[in-house]
């Protein structure tokens, strides 16, 4: 849910919880430790940590805690945890809307206004489809709040997501014609469910997923002040240890699951041989979509379909406070690994991916960067030198640095992280090391200049080369100082040029500093934000694009 960082903090005590034993497990001793091995940091009393559960041929074959569900009362994680799942949860709210279309009481292709009537209508109809597929083009209601001052530990409603969406009258894009993952998209399906059903989304899944499954440690978080029996803590790093990671959102369709990974095992059962939905359901969930111009999507209803290690996969992670989530199946190796983590450095498709490793290594192909291995060579200093420099893509907000030491060239985000080597694949393209399995592939477009990026998880970008911003003068950052509204977020956004800095300032947040990046492009905490001239050259408006929001603009006042 909410790829933002909040926290939901009801500290359960384990020692309550329902301790029934799993199926025997069925590793052999060497593969049980090349498991428990992935975990070694978090298998501590001193951490928080993450519960893992294998599934092979339709069975438990491994289950195990790592670190504590609570640092304070000093109770460790077990496979019966209760953890938020965040967007790991979308497939459940897939699968409530493809139920109701087996019900015969929406279309998948019927446009959102049919259910949700209040909501403005953008450019182009939505369909229920271009939101399950996160093709919809809908403004992200999580960035929306954020940047309207919504902090991650207050509360925060369904209502104030609908009043953040009931003021968009603009979308970032046309429906179906790019895709952005999106937190608004399956926020609406579950209010389409609730006005559908005439019931809360809470009630619907439990109803006709999590009961008939006997999922019976799994609940919806849709009131912060509800305790869930059973539930892990979650923290984040801190500069003195962990710290608690603490909000209280309480919209849910885009996450809100609260389960174990003993009950992920028995949704996955569904997969195997169904018993909510039928194979239809099953099916519906893993078709992939597409562009309207026929380009195809990883992503299906809630679920990414892909590949890993030549391998067919599906999957969907999560991300919300200080919990992480994995669900990766591997159907035809009959396998599958399911992770829930309450410690926020955990990167779960990584260690989701080394248990694969370990279980089902030898029938898995090679990965992406032993295919490539013998390919890849070291590009020349004059073959990478035209790279180097800034560039910038207004459409998505993406601004990369290339750089040029000796005959070595780097790329990464000039707005902080890992820096990664390039290397030169056979046809020209340019690819960082070490290679992941959505690696993005860099080739220079030698007729209009521009930084082409491609990626197998969406449409290709082109990025602008542009020059690194020199020293400003305080007359120059004078041009910037002023109050900027917008009609899509209530509030006043005040930028101030103090010396020889510029601040910028945001309803209910402490002011942060513009740091110049390149020409009327600066960074706000990690954040760009770019200032708009008009025709005599005069600053007119600032834009922001995030994940979620793509060129929102706040006018300037005269």
């Amino acid at each position: 849910m909410r790829t933002s960082s909040a926290c939901f903090l009801l500290i359960g005590l384990m020692a309550a919880c329902d301790t029934a034993p799993l199926a025997a497990q069925e590793l052999d001793a060497h593969t049980r430790a090349r498991v428990d091995s992935v975990f070694i940091r978090y298998d501590h009393t001193d951490t928080p940590g993450c519960a893992v559960l294998v599934r092979r041929d339709g069975r438990t074959a491994y289950a195990r805690g790592f670190g504590m569900a609570s640092l304070e009362l000093g109770v460790a994680i077990t496979p019966q945890a209760v953890m938020d799942i965040g967007s790991t949860s979308n497939q459940f709210t897939a699968a409530a809307i493809w139920l109701l279309a087996q019900d015969g009481r929406v279309s998948i292709d019927d446009e959102v206004q049919r259910y949700l009537p209040e909501l403005p209508r953008l450019a182009a109809p939505v369909t229920l489809r271009h939101l399950l597929q996160h093709t919809s083009g809908w403004r992200d209601y999580v960035d929306l709040l954020a940047l309207g001052g919504a902090q991650d530990e207050e509360v925060t409603t369904t209502s104030d997501a609908m009043a953040a969406l009931q003021r968009q009258h603009a979308g970032n894009f046309a429906p179906g014609s790019w895709w952005t993952y999106s937190n608004t998209g399956f926020f609406l399906l579950s209010q389409v469910v609730e006005r559908v059903s005439g019931t809360t989304m809470r009630a619907f899944l439990r109803e006709r997923i999590f009961a008939p499954l006997g999922m019976t440690h799994t609940d919806l978080f849709d009131d912060h002040a509800r305790v869930f029996r059973g539930k892990a803590s979650s923290y984040g790093p801190g500069d003195d240890g962990w710290r608690v990671v603490t909000a209280n959102w309480e919209q849910t369709g885009d996450g809100a699951v609260q389960t174990s990974v003993e009950d992920l095992a028995k949704w996955d059962a569904n997969f195997d041989t169904p018993v909510v939905g039928g194979r239809t359901l099953i099916d519906s969930l893993q078709q992939p979509g597409q562009l309207v111009d026929g380009t195809p999507l990883n992503y299906a209803s809630g679920l990414f379909i892909d590949r890993y290690r030549s391998v067919r996969r599906v999957s969907h992670s999560g991300v919300w406070a200080g919990y992480r989530a994995m669900s990766m199946r591997f159907p035809d190796q009959r396998m599958a690994v399911y992770l829930t983590c309450n410690a926020g450095d955990a990167n779960t498709e990584t260690l989701a991916e080394s248990v694969a490793d370990a279980v089902v290594g030898s029938t898995l192909g090679p990965s992406d960067a032993e295919l490539l291995r013998d390919s890849l060579r070291t590009p020349a200093r004059q073959v990478v030198a035209p790279l180097e420099g800034l560039w910038w893509d207004a459409t998505v907000g993406r601004l990369l640095r290339v750089t040029l030491s000796d005959s070595v060239a780097t790329l990464g985000s000039a707005l902080g992280g890992r820096q990664r080597r390039l290397r030169q694949l056979p046809d020209g393209w340019f690819i960082q090391v070490p290679v992941t399995p959505l690696a993005p592939r860099y080739r220079l477009d030698g007729a209009t200049g521009q930084l082409l990026m491609e990626s197998p998880s969406g449409p290709g970008v082109r990025l602008t080369r542009v020059p690194e911003a020199g020293t400003l003068t305080v007359a120059r950052l004078a041009e910037y100082a002023g109050h900027y509204t917008t009609a899509a977020i209530p509030g006043v956004w005040t930028v101030e040029a103090r010396g020889d800095t510029l601040w910028l300032s945001q309803p209910r947040r402490a002011a942060v500093k513009l740091e110049p990046l390149f020409a009327d492009g600066f960074e706000a905490d990690g954040q760009p934000v770019l200032f708009v001239r008009d025709s005599r050259g005069r600053v007119n408006a600032l834009s922001v694009t995030t994940r979620g929001l793509r060129d929102l603009r706040w006018t300037r006042s005269p």
